[in-house]
């Protein structure tokens, strides 16, 4: 039952997360004929993503120290969550890794 409380209050802290991190003030997404552009830029961070429907050809630039910030797959900011490392008694450590969306 504690396991799963943990599992479940980790989701709902990586869904806040998200949502923050998307709907922020300092996102902003636009279309210009078969191009989609995506700025981001939350002051140690900044971005341009654009992604042309036609033709499939994406582009990325980045400044500043974005190691914090995943580009999801429609350009919209994801927080990188960190991985936790299970240490079990008398064996090898293992890396838990939680899977984003």
């Amino acid at each position: 039952m504690r396991k799963n409380f943990t599992l479940a209050v980790g989701i709902c802290a990586l869904a806040l997360g998200w949502s923050a991190a998307a709907n922020a003030d300092y996102f902003n997404r636009y279309t210009n004929g078969s191009w989609t552009n995506a700025e981001f830029n939350n002051g140690a961070c900044q971005y341009y993503y654009s992604f042309n429907a036609q033709s499939g050809e994406t582009h990325v630039n980045r400044y500043g120290n974005c190691s914090q910030v995943a580009i999801g797959p429609d350009g919209r900011p994801v927080p990188v969550v960190p991985t936790a490392r299970v240490v079990v008694p008398g064996r090898a450590t293992a890396q838990l890794v939680v899977p984003q969306r």
